[in-house]
């Protein structure tokens, strides 16, 4: 378990100080993937590099497993370096040695022996696909094989956790999800903690458990990403879904054109695969339209969000049918937040 108590960092200059994380706290369970997300100049980077201590922190504590890091001694520290691989954003890649022995490098620092170091260095680039480009140099791969060979050589010291500092950013879209499902399978089959930090929604919806919101050098919001994504709190949260294409309140624009209550559904797991407008619509008379909508699916999880505009039968009690399709979404686990009536 990794938990950040209380982390504040200052950047200090001639002109002005910068107080990058102000009071920062954040647990991060053992075995899963920790997305934080936030615009440039956020403080995520930051965040992300007091966990192996490459930044120090001003106040506060980081503890790893009970224990805190930032008490250790030099020797104490590089070994629990060890422990911590790392993903870069331009891969760090040395250009002049072939990928094999880019993976090999850093159990060569360490002292492993020749024959023990290759032959990890072997298993892993199978691990991530590269077993038939061991010999070539870096300029010969793509940008997602470079990246590939980063994670690859994160992962030969066995480390209980892996630092993705924006493992994607650098990528075209197709070339991302193919690194994220990479990520994902390391996750699931070596059970390492994944922490990541990035600017897209959709990086944190296809990966992560949890997420944590920054803005501002604050966490902002932080949760579940199932809660977080369909039930945004803060601003900087609901803006930056909607620059991943997930506008919340878009209905909005046509407010003047409704005729009807403007209900807003939301709904994760079985309910994702029921008929539930189809239903209540043959139950209870109703006539429904969506107005607005998303489905798919949070990592494992899917998942459907809808704006829909109901109208009532006529000759019969409006308040007793909106009471009979609150108690039927209740039953079918589905959140209902009426927009307006």
């Amino acid at each position: 378990m990794i938990q950040i108590k209380n982390i504040h960092k200052y950047f200090r200059t001639k002109e002005k100080v910068l107080h990058a994380l102000q009071g920062i706290n954040l647990t991060i369970e053992a075995g899963k993937v920790f997305g934080i997300i936030g615009r440039s100049g956020a403080g995520k980077s930051t965040l992300i590099r007091m966990i192996n201590l490459l930044e120090r922190p001003d106040e506060g504590e980081v503890i790893i497993d009970g224990t805190d890091i930032t008490k250790l001694s030099d020797g104490e520290l590089r070994r629990l370096r060890q422990q911590i691989g790392m993903v870069f954003q331009h891969f760090n890649l040395l250009n002049s040695r072939t990928v094999l022995d880019n993976v090999i490098y850093p159990m060569r620092i360490a002292g492993v022996d020749k024959a023990t170091r290759k032959a990890r260095a072997l298993e892993l680039l199978k691990l991530v696909g590269l077993e038939d480009h061991i010999h070539k140099y870096p300029r010969q791969l793509s940008g997602g094989q470079k990246q590939r060979v980063g994670i690859a050589r994160a992962l030969t010291m066995d480390p209980k956790i892996l630092l993705c500092d924006e493992a994607t950013s650098a990528l075209d879209p197709e070339t991302t999800q193919s690194v994220l499902a990479l990520l994902n399978e390391i996750n699931r089959t070596l059970g390492i903690t994944i922490v990541l930090i990035t600017h897209s929604m959709d990086v944190i919806r296809n990966i992560c458990d949890q997420v944590a919101v920054i803005d501002g050098g604050k966490i902002v919001e932080q949760g579940e990403v199932v809660e977080v994504f369909l039930h945004p709190q803060h601003d900087t949260t609901l803006a930056l879904l909607s620059e991943s294409g997930v506008d919340a309140d878009g209905w909005k624009l046509f407010v003047h054109d409704i005729q009807g209550d403007v209900i807003r559904l939301t709904y994760h797991g079985q309910a994702a695969a029921e008929p539930l407008l189809s239903q209540i619509s043959q139950e209870l008379g109703l006539s429904l339209s969506i107005f607005q909508g998303a489905v798919g699916k949070i990592k494992d999880t899917p998942f459907g969000q809808l704006v829909i505009v109901v109208n009532y039968p006529e000759g019969k009690s409006i308040e007793e049918t909106q009471q009979k399709m609150q108690t039927f979404f209740k039953e079918k686990n589905v959140d209902v937040e009426v927009l307006q009536a």
